[in-house]
């Protein structure tokens, strides 16, 4: 466990799917100085620790999809219906976003996308308790990287990001506090460009002009306004 000694400081438990250990670093680079941080690269073979004793949880993304019955899932499912009904608030990206309604609803509440990849530095809109978020406009402009999507949500979760390509760009579930992501706030645009430059063969041969994506970036701090956001408690208390 890495951060500050401070007892009131939060204890975040981050749970990093990459294939790379890429996400962790850029999830940590949005926490307060003062956080206790655990990092665990499941796909490495890392134990996923019982998340008695974190005061949140994050699920980050991966070039994995979550169509296929990655070796850890059942444990990380485990982790994720733990943590609701103890009522530790969960934050996922991307894949970590469809991995936790998969851990509650069943593989098939996520699937592909009918419209294909969504990469690039794309719109999207905040709609009903996003519009409330600090630091945001009605239309942001965020990094997306994605073949899957979530299809169906936990009862009485609320959309409150949506675009023409994916419905679900983010939902907000206070009873189970639950706060998912299909876009990926942590990167900025330095980041999120040497991202699509990695990865230009294969979105190249998916349709997308990674130039003209270089030439943009985000619309505002996403990993500064989001993972506030998500720290703050406010989207579930009552």
């Amino acid at each position: 466990m890495t951060g500050g000694d401070h007892s009131d400081s939060p204890r975040v438990l981050i749970l990093d799917y990459s294939v790379d250990r890429s996400e962790a670093p850029l999830f940590s680079k949005w926490l307060p100085d003062h956080c206790l941080r655990t990092d665990a690269f499941v796909f490495f073979g890392d134990p996923i620790p019982s998340p008695e004793g974190f005061t949140h949880v994050m699920h980050t993304g991966s070039s994995l999809s979550i169509r296929e019955d990655a070796v850890f899932i059942p444990e990380a499912a485990g982790l994720i219906r733990d943590c609701v009904r103890t009522g530790i608030p969960q934050m996922g990206v991307c894949y970590g976003h469809q991995l936790m309604c998969r851990a509650l609803l069943g593989p098939s509440s996520v699937g592909r996308c009918p419209g294909g990849i969504e990469a690039g530095w794309i719109d999207i809109s905040l709609k009903g308790s996003g519009l409330g978020i600090p630091g945001t406009e009605p239309v942001i402009r965020v990094l997306q990287s994605h073949f899957d999507r979530v299809m169906t949500l936990p009862e009485g979760a609320e959309v409150i990001a949506s675009n023409g390509h994916t419905e679900v760009q983010a939902f907000a579930d206070g009873k189970r506090r639950l706060l998912g992501f299909q876009f990926h706030p942590e990167f900025d645009r330095d980041t999120g460009n040497r991202l699509f430059m990695k990865e230009r063969e294969l979105l190249e041969r998916n349709g997308v002009d990674v130039d003209r994506v270089l030439e943009t970036g985000p619309s505002i701090n996403t990993g500064r306004i989001f993972f506030d956001y998500f720290l703050s408690g406010c989207w579930f208390r009552s």
